[in-house]
């Protein structure tokens, strides 16, 4: 008697398939072995799959059939992940039409699925959007997170005002959130951006001296942002820091 196959071992070989259709091919053979159910793990592993190689016509069709076998209510990682691979592929409207689904299909959207579409939103420039989604966030009485504070951040710099960026970064504690190195450097950078050298300077100390240190990935954009503006002289002065 040949022994029973599970859920983690088809999720195993669809990870580890680097052709997609292929991995859809397996997926969708297994379904034919006697006992075997999909669930959420299997599902959520092909559809991620098929998101990142930007299969998405493949992917809707398997993210229709998941509803139909898996309780909706569970749903919402998956309805981030897609979200996400369509915002890496720059297709914002499918993104939006994600989340805009996630009531429909009785999955409520949590502060997770709300930072995942704002963020994708502030990235390609739709800042309103991404403002008008924050406050029909708060108008449900979804309490933001660091996240949340951390994407808004990012659209004040992107839309020029560090000091707005700075007042949200200087109330985050108010509301109930602990500033992390993310939102510190996005505003360092902001004021970067805009030329306010003294500003950036002093808030990055700030910033080393309550012993919040920047992880590589947020300082490598501040080191970015000075390099992209020719200033070669200031991005040595802050790696000396």
């Amino acid at each position: 008697m040949s022994p029973a196959l599970l859920p983690k071992h088809v999720a195993a070989v669809v990870k580890h398939q680097r052709d997609p259709l292929k991995a859809l091919q397996m997926f969708n053979a297994v379904k034919k072995e006697d006992g075997f159910k999909h669930t959420l793990l299997t599902y959520k592993c092909m559809i991620d799959k098929l998101g990142f190689h930007g299969e998405f016509e493949a992917m809707e069709k398997v993210l229709l059939e998941m509803r139909l076998n898996v309780d909706n209510s569970l749903l919402e990682g998956v309805y981030i992940g897609c979200m996400r691979n369509y915002g890496r592929k720059q297709k914002v409207q499918e993104a939006i039409d994600v989340f805009e689904r996630m009531d429909f299909y009785n999955c409520e959207p949590t502060v997770l699925s709300y930072n995942a579409i704002m963020n994708i939103l502030v990235e390609y420039g739709y800042y309103n959007q991404a403002h008008k989604v924050y406050m029909r966030m708060r108008d449900k009485g979804i309490i933001p997170d660091v996240y949340t504070f951390t994407i808004r951040i990012k659209s004040f710099c992107r839309t020029k005002r560090p000091h707005a960026a700075l007042r949200l970064l200087r109330n985050m504690p108010i509301l109930g959130c602990e500033i992390n190195a993310a939102a510190y450097c996005t505003v360092v950078g902001g004021f970067f951006e805009e030329n306010h050298h003294i500003e950036a300077y002093e808030l990055f100390d700030e910033m080393l001296k309550l012993g919040i240190a920047p992880n590589i990935t947020a300082f490598n954009k501040l080191i970015h942002i000075l390099c992209k503006k020719g200033n070669v002289q200031e991005s040595e002065k802050l790696l000396n820091k």
